[in-house]
């Protein structure tokens, strides 16, 4: 087993990654023009993106990290500071956020199709997870009328819908993202998977965001 380690690098490049998927989902949700708010309106709006994404985005690549060092494997993270920008423009343009802000990284000459499917795993199941936590701070704080509770309500819808996102984006049999491994590991294991993330998405485009 390989042990719990960062650097520097992979520091500052989540720390990129972080704020720049924050500011995505801001852009993609908030419905606030650039041209016409303050400053102080941006940095309001941004502070729920900015926690939920941290526990969001930043969780689900550490457990990719560290599953694939419970194998042994090198792992870190590293940032795409291309895909990043176009994520970025992308969200402005669209109000669609594909997060490709980067990938985490493993170096193992005898990975196996069943070891990088666990590991691509973690990450969507992880964010799974979060959702439901979320939606039920959404759930339990809906007749909370204060300040507080409309505050927790928000935080709450804002992220189960975020980590459902990202779930089943991630999960998308497509490219270098998690769904291919998974897929490569087995058809079942993938549709065991993506089965729940996929229909939680499917609920949350139509209910809501149409």
């Amino acid at each position: 087993m390989v042990r719990h380690s960062t650097s520097s690098k992979e520091l500052v490049d989540l720390f990129v990654a972080w704020l720049g998927v924050s500011f995505a989902f801001y852009l993609a949700f908030s419905g606030v023009s650039l041209s016409s708010a303050s400053l102080e309106d941006i940095l309001l709006t941004l502070t729920v993106p900015l926690l939920v994404v941290g526990s969001s985005f930043v969780l689900h690549e550490l457990l990719h990290k560290y599953t694939a060092q419970r194998f042994g494997f090198w792992s870190e993270f590293r940032a795409n500071y291309v895909t990043l920008g176009l994520s970025i423009l992308f969200a402005y343009v669209t109000h669609i956020v594909f997060a490709a802000p980067g990938a985490t990284m493993i170096y193992g000459p005898t990975i196996t199709k069943r070891q990088n499917g666990i590991i691509s795993a973690a990450g969507p199941l992880l964010n799974l997870g979060l959702g439901g936590l979320y939606l039920l701070l959404y759930l339990l704080t809906l007749s909370l009328l204060t300040p507080l509770g409309g505050l927790l309500n928000y935080v709450g819808l804002y992220g189960f819908v975020i980590n459902i996102w990202l779930s089943a984006f991630n999960l998308l049999p497509i490219g270098p993202l998690d769904g291919r491994k998974i897929l490569n590991w087995g058809v079942l294991q993938y549709v065991a998977i993506a089965i729940v993330p996929f229909v939680a998405a499917v609920y949350v485009i139509f209910v809501f965001i149409l």
